[in-house]
């Protein structure tokens, strides 16, 4: 709780204080140069990006903010169940369980085990949607970068255009000091919208792509010891220590351990074996 008020809090004092920067100039004034630079921005990203990433982009931003993330120990949980049906009760009752998953990555691997697809064809198909997934992010990563390059760039753009009307209308040194101020207006919105909004929200986008990973890499890790019939503890077990210190409520780290955590294995398939080349 104390996490999200400090930030919210912080933004006020900022916002009060930074409203004694635009006293100088009228509401009119400073309507005008938010629209140069949103305007610009998200015209320029319009152009360069896909609107189906703009919709994707907010959906993940909302999630991130409420603080929607899956609880890895109980993910890690559901797999031990999943893997001793499937010890246990083979793959038609695994095939019922399924229909009753949530999640869709988990559903899909799941799936393919009740439906005895081999091991390689398990893991390719999964790392395929792995990869997907991780170049979505990049692309939404890669826009927000673009907001944050824009913002300062279309704020120093009004800069200019205010300079020129005061230059093209000199009067009283008051009217021209009054002048430059509101034209170095834009670059301030645009430095705030830059470092004050987007690039938290990069951050955050950031820390929620690292969660979102780390649960699909779990959950292939898990598929693919649940097709290979690996007993439930053990997959329990390994999938808690590959993660390490990541898991601050489970039992396996009750006592931090001060080593680096690890990072789950990526699983190749073998290489086929080449008969001899006869004599």
């Amino acid at each position: 709780m104390l996490q999200k008020i400090l930030p919210a809090a912080g933004i006020i004092v900022f916002i009060l204080l930074s409203g004694t920067v635009s006293e100088l100039s009228s509401i009119v004034l400073n309507i005008k140069s938010n629209l140069i630079i949103l305007t610009g921005a998200f015209v320029c990203s319009l152009v360069s990006y896909p609107f189906r990433l703009f919709s994707d982009l907010f959906v993940n931003i909302r999630k991130a903010f409420s603080g929607e993330k899956t609880d890895l120990n109980a993910l890690i949980k559901q797999i031990e169940v999943l893997a001793a049906i499937r010890r246990r009760d083979g793959k038609l009752v695994l095939d019922e369980k399924s229909k009753n998953i949530d999640n869709p990555f988990l559903k899909m691997g799941i799936e393919m085990v009740a439906d005895g697809f081999d091991r390689y064809t398990i893991f390719k198909t999964l790392e395929r949607r792995y990869d997907n997934f991780l170049q979505a992010r990049r692309s939404q990563a890669d826009l927000i970068n673009t907001f944050i390059k824009l913002m300062p760039v279309f704020g120093f753009v009004g800069t200019i255009i205010g300079l020129i009307n005061v230059l093209s209308n000199m009067g009283s040194a008051e009217l021209i000091g009054k002048g430059v101020a509101t034209a170095l207006l834009t670059t301030f919105y645009g430095l705030l919208y830059a470092n004050v909004i987007f690039l938290p929200i990069s951050k955050k986008l950031a820390q929620k792509t690292k969660h979102d990973a780390m649960e699909l890499a779990l959950i292939i890790e898990g598929i693919l010891d649940i097709a290979d019939k690996t007993n439930a503890k053990a997959i329990g077990y390994r999938l808690r220590y590959c993660i390490g210190d990541y898991l601050q409520d489970d039992w396996t780290v009750s006592q931090k351990s001060q080593a680096r955590p690890m990072r789950l294995p990526r699983l190749q398939p073998a290489p086929e074996k080449q008969e001899p080349m006869a004599g």
